[in-house]
């Protein structure tokens, strides 16, 4: 009797390339940052969810990221209502009123040229296949008649989104944006949820945000187009009980979004713009191993692996920022450093201690140097009340940059 012995693989790849979410039970390891994650499959409760890594200055560099890149739209002519179990006629669940047909939208409309979702009670998304459902189009009314094997469930939401995603790409690609479209690269700027009938562009760091939305807003595909700050992207569909509001990354660093397909935009949106890929939907479970350990969770430093690098620029005569962080959050912070200064022998090491009880900071260096590196001087300013900001700040008035090193820890005191 001869044995065969089977050798086992689980994916693998760099964590940018992680699924979005990971299948139930399937474990994915990312060979570049060596963690290790465990799908919890697509109907979890938390696949609408992101989870962001705890690096430094997260929270805000996200924010930041969302409210200054992103243009937010609202795709035209996306509709609600609820089923019943009994009646298959949209016009019919929809208390007697057909849905619209979104002006630019060309006639005749086949089942496989617009979307139907369906969530159930507990929000969880299925598209409809187009086998599933006819479609039917009178003036500008439209008409969506389910099989009987597939009419909705009492207490389901059903979303129609009256376009195609090529649709929207074509309409975006030749509105003059020069933005990447292609939704197969890994530059797509373009990202797109017809499940909820939203979505955003990342304009980039050098991009006009009005502009963008005044030309989106322009395209028959586009209802609505502006930031994130000016227009929600959440709650847009009513029955999903979810509240109206933008895109928030909380101290927590998990973000909300309306569906698995928002969070997996969203996540791709900031791996591509972080880097290191720091963002999973929040059904993949992390699992931590020897050289993934956590070391910041919660906004405190946890672990001696984090050694972290700062350029100190020469001949900066103004305070610049190393790094700032939200006195809401954290006011306790101590940085243990040192120092090198390029083109000598000078190197230093120390402890720097900052506290600020919200109106006044204090700081504390206490160097040991082996050549003078006074050139380089720390301090922080006064946040004041008016703003949340504590930084740590520099100058180095020498001719020659200063590479520092450091390891940080930092706490709410209260």
């Amino acid at each position: 009797m001869t044995t065969t012995y089977v050798r086992l693989k689980n994916r693998r790849g760099n964590r940018e390339n992680l699924p979005q979410p990971l299948a139930e039970g399937e474990i994915g390891l990312a060979t570049d940052t060596r963690e290790l994650f465990i799908g919890t499959g697509s109907q979890d409760q938390k696949n609408r969810m992101i989870q962001l890594d705890s690096i430094v200055n997260a929270e805000v560099q996200a924010q930041s990221f969302i409210d200054t890149r992103l243009v937010i739209f609202h795709i035209s002519g996306t509709q609600s209502f609820l089923g019943d179990g009994t009646n298959a006629s949209s016009t019919t669940l929809n208390g007697g009123t057909a849905l619209t047909l979104p002006s630019g939208k060309g006639t005749p409309v086949n089942s496989d040229q617009i979307t139907v979702t369906k969530f159930d009670g507990s929000n969880n998304p299925t598209v409809i296949p187009s086998s599933d459902y006819t479609v039917s189009v009178a003036g500008s009314d439209i008409t969506i008649t389910f099989v009987s094997t597939a009419i909705p469930e009492s207490g389901t939401k059903v979303v129609v989104t009256p376009w195609t995603a090529s649709e929207i790409v074509t309409a975006v690609a030749g509105a003059g944006l020069g933005i990447e479209t292609d939704q197969s690269l890994a530059n797509n700027a373009l990202h797109i949820d017809l499940t909820t009938g939203t979505g955003f562009v990342d304009i980039g760091s050098s991009g006009n945000q009005s502009t963008a939305s005044t030309t989106l807003a322009g395209l028959n595909e586009i209802l609505s187009a502006n930031t994130n700050a000016n227009l929600q992207i959440r709650g847009r569909i009513s029955q999903l009980g979810y509240s109206a509001g933008k895109l928030e990354v909380p101290g927590t660093l998990l973000i909300e979004t309306d569906s698995p397909q928002q969070a997996i935009i969203l996540s791709k949106f900031l791996n591509q713009t972080f880097s290191g890929s720091p963002a999973s939907v929040a059904s993949n479970i992390k699992i931590f191993t020897q050289d993934s350990r956590p070391i910041f969770e919660a906004n405190q430093f946890v672990g001696d692996t984090g050694l972290l690098k700062a350029t100190l620029n020469a001949n900066t005569n103004s305070p610049a920022t190393v790094f700032t962080y939200n006195k809401i959050k954290e006011n306790t912070i101590i940085i243990e450093y040192s120092l090198k200064i390029s083109s000598s022998n000078a190197m230093a090491v120390g402890t720097i201690k900052i506290i600020t009880d919200g109106t006044n900071s204090e700081i504390m260096d206490d160097r040991l140097e082996t050549n003078d590196t006074s050139a380089v001087v720390f301090s922080t300013p006064n946040p004041g009340s008016s703003s949340n900001d504590f930084k740590l700040e520099y100058k180095n008035t020498g001719p020659n940059n200063a590479s520092m090193s450091y390891l940080l820890k930092r706490w709410l005191t209260s």
